[in-house]
């Protein structure tokens, strides 16, 4: 998948060192999770890689890289629960704020729907200061959050198919 300014491909073997220092990067991770150790980050890369290589569409993980430079930006994930599916971005620290996030979802979003013919996205993390810099991330692809269905800590936003396709024709 590709837009102006970026490629995004399925992550595979050559993605390790990405995939590594995204999930052990203190800086990134200090809104997602605790930074992860070396032997649970191999672990899941062997696990995202295992699920890009199956026919049916599941959780799926694309390098984002940036078309100019040629240079592995970050990642941008599906995971998949039934008819719905979690999605989920990470940016080398030098990338953020530029609108790469933004830009990734709109192919990723379109792949959801059309691609793995899923009925909900929704994007979940802690309740903090930054979850007001979600908001206004999500919101433009018409993400609304649901309290009601979010973890006791946690913000929730979903965007229903409908939702999306309607955007998608305005």
């Amino acid at each position: 998948m590709e837009t102006s300014r970026l490629r995004l491909r399925l992550l595979d073997a050559g993605d390790e060192a990405l995939f590594c220092h995204l999930y052990t990067d203190p800086h990134v991770m200090r809104h997602i999770l605790t930074p992860l150790s070396a032997e649970d980050v191999a672990r899941g890369f062997m696990l995202a890689c295992n699920h890009n290589t199956k026919d049916r569409p599941g959780h799926r993980y694309w390098a984002v890289e940036d078309k100019a430079s040629t240079t592995s930006i970050g990642l941008v994930a599906l995971q998949r629960k039934g008819g719905s599916a979690e999605l989920g971005v990470m940016l080398r620290e030098g990338w953020w704020s530029q609108g790469i996030s933004s830009e990734a979802f709109v192919p990723v979003l379109s792949h959801a729907f059309a691609g793995m013919g899923l009925e909900l996205v929704y994007a979940q993390r802690p309740d903090d200061d930054h979850a007001l810099i979600i908001d206004r991330l999500l919101g433009r692809f018409g993400f609304v959050r649901t309290p009601q269905w979010a973890p006791h800590g946690q913000c929730r936003w979903e965007l229903p198919r409908e939702t999306w396709m309607r955007r998608a024709r305005n």
